[in-house]
């Protein structure tokens, strides 16, 4: 079965949570429904399984609060960034707006993202991604809700220090070097400029101690400016190959364990294969690129920079002979999505991203299936969250 018959479901779902509930929650928690049945939408879910999914995620959503003022045009709009009790506000601002385009949600888009005197396509990477992911979802589906969605996330997930790299003078200049993503990774690696700033253990929601300490956010803004974008189509496949190293490749050997933030970095690539087109301009496709590339530095520092094996990759059981995308899509038909390993999200939205990726730059059409293979076989829970008994990654001493 697939998106023709689930389409209007997934649209009559995600026309209910955008009514219904809130963006952010009182404590901080995001409403992923709305990329929940995109997921389920791209793997060829059913009906019932997208249902199913939303009444997973809505248990403990809570409704719109009413903000403290309306936002009437783009001096307002970037008055009240960062500011979650805006979310309201800014949803109205662009619902409003988007008769002004005449109903086109890329134009509105567009317009926000690329304008002002803080363009929100820099609010697409703070929250984790999720503007970004949001987006991608959006031009995918193409569907104005997820668009509107995705710009109110990135005026109240709008994160100062985010702006603050990407717009540093020191990336108008000429690099002295250029490096691969995994060049600059294996620098990473063994930065001491990083040594000891994630004191507290791992997780991107302490991303703040980076931002706050000057000599770890110098190191942060040299890996930005020394990414080789000269060619962006080999780019596009060394994220995408390095992706699936930081997700699957990081673990001990002979002890799986998959970290839950890494499992954004085929997401982001992914949502930055998507959105490249949609950008004109040179300088705004460079802006993404580095956006994102900026999101996977902070990820792999934040996650204690685990030694990176690419012979990883094969390890433990081998996959079925039938092993492809066909045999995958349809194990999770079958079984349901709310049975086992299905039931996490955030695994199938890796494993999805995966698919994408492979369509692109699986150069035998078996590499990438294998790697998806391995994570959903071995995956047993998420690492990397900071829990106290949760598995641990390959992390140098």
């Amino acid at each position: 079965m697939g998106q023709q018959q689930s389409r209007p479901v997934f649209d009559a779902l995600l026309a209910k949570t955008h009514v219904q509930h809130a963006l952010i929650q009182p404590d901080g928690v995001h409403n992923d429904a709305p990329t929940a049945l995109a997921t389920v939408v791209f793997l060829r879910g059913t009906p019932d399984q997208l249902n199913a999914v939303y009444e997973s995620e809505i248990t403990e959503l809570r409704a719109w609060a009413p903000s403290p003022l309306s936002i009437t045009d783009v001096d307002n709009r970037t008055r009240f960034l960062g500011d979650i009790r805006f979310q309201r506000a800014y949803m109205t601002y662009f619902s409003m707006e988007i008769a002004k385009f005449g109903g086109s949600s890329k134009a509105l888009a567009m317009s926000h993202l690329l304008t002002g005197t803080k363009p929100l396509i820099y609010g697409l990477f703070a929250g984790l991604g999720r503007p970004l992911v949001f987006f991608s979802d959006a031009v995918e589906l193409q569907t104005a809700i997820m668009v509107m969605q995705s710009l109110s996330l990135s005026a109240v997930d709008w994160a100062d220090p985010i702006y603050e790299i990407l717009t540093h003078p020191q990336l108008m200049m000429p690099a002295r070097e250029v490096l691969s993503p995994e060049q600059i990774i294996g620098r990473v690696s063994y930065d001491g400029r990083l040594s000891g700033v994630m004191k507290s253990g791992p997780g991107f929601h302490q991303v703040s101690h980076i931002f706050s300490n000057a000599v770890a956010k110098a190191a942060v803004l040299e890996y930005v400016h020394q990414l080789d974008c000269r060619d962006p189509a080999q780019l596009g496949e060394q994220l995408s190959s390095l992706s699936m190293l930081l997700l699957c490749g990081t673990h001990k050997v002979g002890r799986p364990a998959f970290d839950f933030y890494l499992s954004c970095v085929p997401i982001w690539v992914n949502s930055l294969r998507v959105l490249l087109d949609s950008f004109q301009e040179e300088r705004h496709r460079l802006l993404l690129t580095r956006g994102v590339w900026l999101l996977i530095v902070l990820c792999y520092i934040t996650q204690l920079r685990p030694v990176v094996d690419p012979s990883l990759l094969q390890s433990g059981a081998l996959p079925q002979e039938d092993c492809s995308w066909e045999s995958i899509h349809a194990d999770f038909r079958q079984r349901g999505i709310l049975e086992g390993r299905y039931q996490d999200l955030q695994l199938l939205r890796a494993v999805r991203s995966f698919w994408e990726l492979g369509k692109h730059y699986d150069r035998d059409g078996a590499r990438y299936p294998k790697v998806a293979w391995k994570l959903i076989t071995q995956w047993q829970s998420w690492t990397g969250l900071g829990g106290d008994r949760e598995g641990s990654l390959n992390i140098r001493l």
